[in-house]
Parts: structure tokens; C-alpha cells; sequence
């Protein structure tokens, strides 16, 4: 959760557009803006905000250049992770440059406009969020979790401590947080690039590279998973009652597009599609995206909380997309255990170069947004060309013609004199600021508030919910002898909302003695409750919780449910106390009971207790039982007879694929398999579907036996274009082009065959032999050049160019790819420059070489592409060439 804080508002706003223009035509700042903190005039980009709301600027540069992500403090001061605008892309070159820092914003006057500015922490790797924290900056700064800490209030933190590490790293956007949970704990996200926690209590997540969403109390001890999968999740907020959700950078990609989301993350749960080797057990329920999104590039995300914008923002979520230049506000509606969304526009802007990173609210309900300018181009698709003379800056966000709250830090409280009774009374305070602090003091105090927090949490004395809900969150923290006590008798609070926070609570806390309680819960109306009271058992891990678990499932049960029990059942790990639900005669238990025993040891799972489920009527249970299978190298003649079962069948659903592709990864080296392979390729009376199925599987294999790529060049004549262009693309990609050089040629030389498929079979010539004749260089080249042609076939000649070696014999060949990168977009251009760079300058006489050099500058300047060039890109090729030539560029 980010701290809430702004100040009280004195003397008249800096607007950048008047209400009126506002409500006409949301926000269009046309002319130059000269802010009073610059030298020279600051140019916001255009704006159109929904009507009722006015923006001014809150920071701009000089100031500041590159804002990324920020939080601010109980103070208001704003802690902003910032960019030197360069975009490095080695581990090893950002630990020797430590060139991002966190500065330290500062409003002097209360106008709402930033004005004084210190460096709070310097030489950072690339810091990424920001979460203030009794007293401290917590904040991912890769590879650590740090604390950062100001002990003499000068602007500047004096003492460091790294909380957890690490995470890998190369310069690209993948670490973010922490973000603080109703529950206490410290929650943090992206990991793509490698990961392996390790808590100061032992406590260690394990080797992976499956992006995710972590945690860990702030002290660095009690380090967990909390769910997997995409390559990017970034800002993580919370519901009232907990529940996590964030936003995701590629969730999937199907069909050759990239897909974003919004995510609402089920406890230790997977997405649907995986990108690494996850380490949370497989419940068989995936999470699903609540919103989908194309590539707009998710960044920061809120919750908003407070009262300023109107009721009908409360609790609802703020977006911001990168790429589509956009801030999105997003309506949680629950959907049983989950939630769907209303997804519409809030902010927008023309210009391509604002790229919004974060959004935050102020104490006074305003919103901070930040846009971070053009500076970044590594790792994101959309933004090939960095551009860091565009700088960035930070706009506050407000309704027009309203007030603020006078005091909406409680700055005017006494606090050093409040005693624990009226700390606890300011939990129902109506400023968000003001219930965090009176929140964080009575949890510092420990047991001394304990007894002020249970009478709080009573129906009888605390008419509103929502601050009994605080009271049981604030005790659960605290460590007292009565605590489990306390949650329990919660636990039949009247308001959903509270028995949602002690369930909560009391799986967090491993309390033991609530299991009667959590067990009854299971059967509550409430979806999300009983979820809830699942994932507590199973933290909780008593066997004798097993029963109720499985007595809770029904057949239609959502399948976020049936995720929560069957990852309780899996941590409670007793394969025996399962066994008999295996036996028993109600489909949707057997079906919970195989997957629950796989996943704890599956090797407590017989054949003889599997096989009688693989020809069932019910495709759930069967295709559980051929899954189970399927990953049993030591149930070989089994496994191979199902495997032709499955690819004879009529109907191919995604569970066949699924499992097809299962079986190949787990039998990729065995001989006998790939003559099975070999075999089931080259039968005539195979269907096209089958085949597909068994080719799209084979491109999972990195390399192939003589055997199979025989039977797979064999399709190579095939009447189906999807089975000529699966064939081809394997035969390239596993470099087994030097076997079919003749039947590629003809195939790249035949007008009639399908495009793609040419421009690939040019790709396995030119990747065996390294040249390309004249004749088979002219058909990349021509679809390079037909503006016409699919991106698709333009990329794979790009590719197909990439391999071929220069040299004097072939020097006209450099002047047609010179003419190409005349013309090259970034998806294009650097693939090629690849025969430049691998050019021998030795080889050539110093005219040709020059004049080669001079016409490769020339079409460098008039290269569409070249601003996505870095320089150390350029440089090695500028070697290449004498002095003269080199100068050109």
C-alpha cells in the first residue's frame, strides 16, 4: 500500500488549463507552460482528462528529469526513483556506472508544487518503487530489497541495509515494490531474470526465473511465493479484506501477439501461461487475467482511497499504460471467490512521447501521476527510439472547483500524547493518512495497545465495519497471548468484511486452535470467505483439516475454490489421509485426489490406481489421469499407447496439446519414442490434425534425432501449407537445413509457394552456407522491399539476410543491403547490420572498403530505424572502415 500524504493547500492553484477548457475538451495545454522552477520553458504534452478534473504540475524539470516510480511519507515529502536517462544493458555495466538514484521532493509552501529537491540515495542500481515504512524507504533496487534511512533528517539517507536478495538483472524494467499488505508483510514483483530468496530466518523461495509476486515481513525473515507465471508483474495493490492484484507485462501471447493484464492474484497460484519453471505446486486452476489487455506496457497502479475525487472512486483503481500513452480507471466487481472489471479511460494524451510510469494519492485525495519522458528504449517493443532530450515530469490530479481537507496529514494532532484508546479511535478517521499513522503507532506499541484494539473490534461497541476490519488487521500484528483468541470470536463478526480479515489473519498466524472455526467457515455464503478460510488451513497444515477440505468441494465449485483446496490439501502433504477420496465414488474428489497426491509425492500414486480412470466418460478425471501418466517415464508401454489414443482421436481439444506436448518433453531423448515419432509422421493414413499437433510439439525440441528430422523433411512435399511451414520452421530452427540445401532451394525460387515459408527456407540456406546466390538474394530483398508484404515474412527475411558473409566477390550484395537499411525500421535493422559487423576488413582493398563504409553511413542518416541504435552498437562497426568512413557516422 503506498503511504497517502499532500499538505495543506495555501494560495491559489497553478492550473495548466482553466475548469472551462476542461470540461470542454478535457485538457489540451497548446502553448508553452514556463514553469517557475525552470530556466527555460517546460512543454507538458496534451492532455485529455474526464470532465469534472483539472491538472497542474507538481515537478518538472529542472527539478527533476526522469521520474519512474514514487511514494511519499508521513511528511509529504516524495520519494521519487529516478533515471540518468541512459538505457544500460549489462548487470556488469550498471554495477560500475550506479547510475540511478532516489531523490528526495520537497513542497516548501503547500502551494501543491514541488519545490526543493535533495538526493536522497545515490549510485543505485535501478531502483524501482518506494514504500515508506516506520520511519525508513524500503525499496527494490535490484538485486536487493533495501531499507534506506535518514537519521538526521537532512534530506539525504545516511544508513543502508540490504532486507533480501537477490534477483538478477540487465538493465530492463523487472523489479518493483515493496508495497505494504493489511497484513504486515512486504510484497514485491518481477523476478524474470532470475531469482533465489533467502530470508535472515532461513526461509528461502528456491531457483527460478518464473516472474512473480513476493513476500516477507519487514524484518527480511518469512520469505514466500505468492504466485507465478508472467514475465513482468509490476505494481501490486490490495483490496479492503487483502486480496492481491497487479498489473502484468506479457501474461501471454497467442497467435503472435503479446498480451497484458490486470491480475487478481489467487494465494500461491499460477497464470495461465508460464514463462520459466515455476516453483508453486501445479493445482491444475491457473489464475486468469480479470482484465486482458493488448502490448500497452502496465506500470504503476492505486487503490484510491480517499474521499476528493467522490464516492464513486473509492476503492476503485487507477492504471497507467506506457505504450498507449494512457491512465486507465478500473471497477472491481465480485464475481464470486474473484472479481470481473469495468475498464474505461480516465487520462490520455496524443503525444507518443508521454509515457505515464506511476500514480499515487496524496493525503489530500489528490492524484500524483508521473511521466517518466523518452529516455527508455531498452526492453520495450514500442519505444525502439530512446529519446532522453524529452524529459519527463509530475502532475497532480483534482476535481475542479473543490477544497481540501485543512489538515489532511493530521499534522495539527498531538500525536506523541495520544494514549492507545485514542490512537484506536482514529482508525475511523475519515483521512487515509491519519487511520495509516494511528494504525502504524498502536501496532509499534505492542501488547500496551492490545486490549484498546480488542474492544474496538466488538460489533457492540464499533458500530462501522471497516474500522472493526482495521482493529482485527492492526491486532493480528501484534504479539500477545490472547491474539488467536481475539480473531477467532471475529470470525463471527456479522460484516462479511471482518470475517474476511480474521480468516485472513488467522492463516497468517498459523492458529492452530482456530481450525473448528476456519472449518465451519468453509460452509459460510460468503464465495470469497470460504476461499479465504481454504488458503488459512492449509497455512495452518493439520491432517486433520483433510476431511472438511475435501467435503467442501462441489462439483460446480468456482475454480478459484477448488485452487484454494486443493493447494490447502497440498500443503497439509498427507498422501495417506488422501488415498481413501481416491477411492471414493464422487468424480470431483477422485479427480482433486490425483492431482493433490501428483503434486505432494507422485510416486504415492500406483499405475493400478491411475489406470482405471484413463478411459473415463468424464474429461476432467480422464484427462487428470492421461496427464499423470504421461509424466511417468517409468510407465513406458503405458505412456506410448496412450500417446497414439490421443493423436487417433477425431476432436483435438487444447487438453490434448497439453498433454501431447507433455509427453515429448518427458520421453525427448528416448530412441524408441522418436521411431514411434518417425512412424506416426510418415503414415499416409495420419490426419493433417495429428500431424499438426505432432509438429507444433516437435518445435519444442531443440534438437532432433536423425530419425525424426527425416520423417519431419518428408513433409517438405506435403499438400498442406501448415504442414510444410510447421516442417520447414523446425528443420531451421534445429539446424537440420544442411540435409534438404536442394529442396529448400526450391522451395525459396518457387513463386506459387506461400511467402513465409520461402523467406524461411532462405533463412536454412543461408544459416548452413553463410552466402546467398544472387538468385536466392533477390527474394528477401524484394520482400523487404514490397511495402505490401506481411511483417511476418518481412522479419524472417530480415533474418534470412542476417547469415549471409561479405566479401569482395559478393560486394553487391553490401550495396543492396545498404539500400535496405536506407529504408529499415527497428525490427528490421539490426538484423541487417549482422553481415557488417561480422565483416573482415583485412580482406579488402582500403578503396572498396572505404566506399563500402561511406555508402553504409549514408544509409545509416536516412534510416528510419537508426534512433534505436545504442552506441555500442555503432562503435565496433564504425572499426570496420578507415577514419574517413567512420567519420560519417
Amino acid at each position: 500500500m503506498k503511504a497517502l500524504p499532500p499538505v495543506p493547500r495555501a494560495g491559489k492553484r497553478k492550473k495548466l488549463t482553466s475548469p472551462g477548457a476542461l470540461a470542454a475538451t478535457g485538457l489540451c495545454l497548446g502553448g508553452a507552460f514556463t514553469c517557475v522552477l525552470a530556466d527555460k520553458p517546460f512543454q507538458p504534452p496534451p492532455f485529455k482528462v474526464r470532465d469534472g478534473f483539472e491538472i497542474t504540475l507538481a515537478a518538472a524539470p529542472p527539478l527533476l528529469k526522469y521520474p519512474m516510480m514514487a511514494c511519499l511519507d508521513d511528511k509529504g515529502h516524495l520519494y521519487v526513483a529516478e533515471s540518468d536517462g541512459r538505457n544500460l544493458t549489462t548487470r556488469k555495466e550498471i554495477e560500475r556506472e550506479l547510475p540511478r538514484f532516489i531523490r528526495r521532493l520537497t513542497d516548501t509552501n503547500g502551494d501543491g508544487l514541488f519545490d526543493k529537491s535533495t538526493i536522497f540515495a545515490d549510485k543505485m542500481t535501478m531502483p524501482e518503487g518506494g514504500l515508506w515504512h516506520n520511519g525508513a524507504l524500503y525499496i527494490v533496487s535490484a538485486p536487493y530489497l533495501w531499507r534506506l534511512e535518514d537519521t538526521n533528517d537532512d534530506g539525504v539517507a545516511d544508513r543502508r541495509e540490504k532486507i533480501i536478495g537477490e534477483m538478477e538483472f540487465d538493465g530492463r524494467a523487472n523489479q518493483h515494490g515493496p508495497y505494504l499488505g493489511p497484513n504486515g508483510r512486504l510484497y514485491f514483483s518481477g523476478g524474470h531474470f532470475g531469482y533465489q530468496f533467502t530470508g535472515i530466518d532461513g526461509s528461502r523461495t528456491g531457483k527460478s526465473r518464473a516472474g512473480g509476486i513476493f513476500s516477507c515481513l519487514p524484518d527480511g525473515s518469512d520469505v514466500r511465493i505468492d504466485g507465478q507465471g508472467p514475465i513482468n508483474p509490476v505494481d501490486v495493490v490490495f483490496t479492503t479484506s487483502g486480496e492481491v492484484l497487479s498489473t502484468a507485462a506479457i501474461y501471454d501471447s497467442f497467435g503472435g501477439r503479446r498480451h497484458d493484464a490486470l491480475i487478481h492474484w489467487f494465494p500461491r497460484g499460477l497464470t495461465q501461461r508460464l514463462y520459466g519453471e515455476p516453483l508453486l505446486p501445479r493445482t491444475g486452476h491457473r489464475v486468469p487475467a480479470t482484465i486482458r489487455w493488448g502490448q500497452v506496457a502496465p506500470a504503476g497502479m492505486m487503490r484510491y482511497r480517499g474521499t476528493h475525487l467522490g464516492d464513486n472512486y473509492r476503492d476503485t483503481l487507477f492504471a497507467c499504460h506506457f505504450n498507449s500513452s494512457q491512465v486507465r480507471h478500473i471497477e472491481l466487481n465480485p464475481d464470486g471467490a474473484t472479481f470481473t472489471a469495468k475498464d474505461t479511460a480516465f487520462l490520455s494524451s496524443t503525444s507518443r512521447d508521454f509515457h505515464p510510469t506511476d500514480i499515487l494519492e496524496d493525503a489530500d485525495g489528490s492524484l500524483l501521476l508521473l511521466d517518466t519522458g523518452g529516455w527508455l528504449s531498452w526492453g520495450c517493443p514500442h519505444s525502439k527510439a530512446a529519446k532522453p532530450e524529452i524529459m519527463g515530469a509530475i502532475y497532480r490530479i483534482r476535481r475542479a472547483d473543490t477544497t481540501s481537507s485543512p489538515d489532511p496529514r493530521g499534522m495539527m494532532i498531538p500525536w506523541p500524547q495520544q494514549k492507545p484508546g485514542a490512537l484506536a479511535q482514529l482508525l475511523g478517521d475519515p483521512r487515509p493518512a491519519v487511520r495509516d499513522k494511528a494504525q502504524s503507532k498502536l501496532i509499534a506499541m505492542g501488547p500496551e495497545s492490545f486490549e484498546a484494539l480488542a474492544r474496538l473490534r466488538l460489533s457492540s461497541v464499533t458500530r462501522e465495519a471497516s474500522i472493526r476490519r482495521r482493529a482485527v488487521f492492526a491486532m493480528a500484528q501484534i504479539k500477545h497471548s490472547d491474539v488467536g483468541k481475539e480473531l477467532r470470536f471475529s470470525l463471527q463478526d456479522p460484516a462479511t468484511e471482518v470475517r474476511r480479515a480474521a480468516a485472513r489473519s488467522l492463516g497468517e498466524l498459523r492458529i492452530d486452535e482456530a481450525i473448528p472455526e476456519l472449518a465451519m467457515t468453509l460452509k459460510d455464503e460468503d464465495p470469497l470467505l470460504r476461499r479465504i478460510a481454504a488458503t488459512a488451513l492449509g497455512r495452518i497444515g493439520n491432517p486433520k483439516t483433510i476431511t472438511p477440505l475435501f467435503l467442501s468441494l462441489k462439483a460446480d465449485s468456482q475454480p478459484a475454490f477448488q485452487h484454494a483446496v486443493r493447494l490447502a490439501l497440498i500443503e497439509i502433504g498427507d498422501t495417506n489421509e488422501c488415498l481413501p477420496w481416491l477411492k471414493n465414488p464422487i468424480p470431483h474428489y477422485q479427480t482433486t485426489a490425483l492431482r493433490v497426491m501428483e503434486q505432494i509425492n507422485a510416486t504415492s500414486l500406483r499405475l493400478e490406481d491411475v489406470v482405471p480412470f484413463l478411459r473415463s466418460t468424464l474429461p476432467l478425471l480422464r484427462n487428470e489421469a492421461r496427464r499423470i501418466v504421461a509424466a511417468r517415464r517409468d510407465w513406458k508401454e503405458p505412456v506410448f499407447e496412450l500417446f497414439r489414443e490421443v493423436l487417433s482421436a477425431e476432436k483435438q481439444d487444447p487438453s490434448t496439446s497439453q498433454l501431447t506436448e507433455e509427453i515429448m518433453m518427458g520421453f525427448s531423448s528416448d530412441e524408441e519414442f522418436h521411431q514411434m515419432l518417425a512412424r506416426l509422421l510418415t503414415d499416409p493414413s495420419a490426419t493433417e490434425p495429428s500431424k499438426h499437433l505432432l509438429l507444433s510439439c516437435l518445435s519444442y525440441l531443440e534438437q532432433l534425432p536423425a530419425i525424426t528430422t527425416s520423417a519431419v523433411g518428408s513433409l517438405l512435399n506435403n499438400p498442406s501449407r501448415k504442414l510444410r511451414a510447421e516442417a520447414i520452421r523446425i528443420i531451421v530452427n534445429s539446424s537440420s537445413s544442411s540435409q534438404f540445401l536442394d529442396k529448400l532451394k526450391s522451395i525459396a525460387t518457387d513463386p506459387e509457394e506461400d511467402s513465409l515459408i520461402r523467406a524461411t527456407s532462405l533463412e536454412g540456406i543461408a544459416g548452413h552456407s553463410k552466402k546467398l546466390s544472387d538468385t536466392l538474394f533477390a527474394v528477401p530483398e524484394a520482400f523487404l522491399g514490397d511495402s505490401s508484404s506481411n511483417p511476418e515474412v518481412k522479419r524472417q527475411a530480415a533474418r534470412a539476410l542476417s547469415h549471409v558473409e561479405l566479401n569482395r566477390e559478393n560486394q553487391q550484395q553490401g550495396e543492396a543491403l545498404a539500400r535496405l537499411i536506407a529504408s529499415a525500421t527497428p525490427f528490421h535493422l539490426s538484423l541487417l547490420l549482422e553481415p557488417f559487423q561480422r565483416l573482415d576488413p583485412a580482406a579488402w582493398p582500403q578503396g572498396e572498403i572505404e566506399t563500402l563504409g561511406s555508402t553504409l553511413a549514408g544509409a545509416l542518416r536516412k534510416s528510419p530505424g537508426r534512433k534505436s541504435l545504442k552506441e555500442a552498437e555503432l562503435a565496433p562497426l564504425a572499426k570496420k572502415f578507415t577514419e574517413n568512413s567512420s567519420n560519417a557516422y
